[in-house]
C-alpha cells in the first residue's frame, strides 16, 4: 500500500492477463490496496466538497429575489402531490366498480394436428426448367 510504484507495476501485470492472475495473491492485494487508497482519498475530499456545495447554495440564495424564498418555503403543502387531483374532483372521475361475468378456462387441452403442407418439389415455379424452354 505504501509503495505506489510497485503497486502500479503489479496492477499493470495483473491487468494484462486477468484470467491467469485471477487467483494471484499479489494481484488481489494490489487491487485491495488501490481500492482502499481511493476510498481514503475520497473521504479526505468530502469536507472540501461539502464546503463548496454550501458556498454554491449560499450564492444561489443571495441571487434570489427578495421574498421568493419565503414564498417558496411558506406553503409547501399547497403544491399537489403526484396522483392527486389539481382542482375539484369531477363526478365523472369517481371510482366505479366493474363486474365481469366470466368463467375460468377449461382444463381440457386440445392439440391440433399440424397443417398439411404440399411437397416443395410440387410447387410450380415461374422460373423453372419449363419456363426456360419457352
Amino acid at each position: 500500500m505504501d509503495d505506489g510504484l510497485a503497486r502500479e507495476g503489479v496492477l499493470t501485470r495483473c491487468n494484462q492477463n486477468r484470467e491467469e492472475t485471477l487467483n494471484d495473491v499479489e494481484c488481489n492485494n494490489a487491487h485491495r490496496a488501490s481500492a482502499t487508497l481511493a476510498l481514503e482519498a475520497e473521504r479526505a475530499r468530502a469536507p472540501e466538497l461539502e464546503q463548496r456545495s454550501e458556498a454554491k447554495l449560499a450564492a444561489l440564495r443571495e441571487r434570489e429575489p427578495q421574498g421568493a424564498a419565503e414564498t417558496r418555503d411558506a406553503s409547501p403543502s399547497d403544491a399537489p402531490t403526484f396522483g392527486s387531483p389539481v382542482g375539484p374532483l369531477l363526478s365523472s372521475l369517481s371510482p366505479h366498480t366493474i363486474e365481469i361475468d366470466a368463467e375460468p378456462p377449461s382444463n381440457e387441452l386440445v392439440i391440433a394436428p399440424p397443417l398439411d403442407m404440399p411437397e416443395l418439389g410440387v410447387v410450380p415455379r415461374p422460373f423453372g426448367a419449363e419456363a426456360a424452354q419457352r
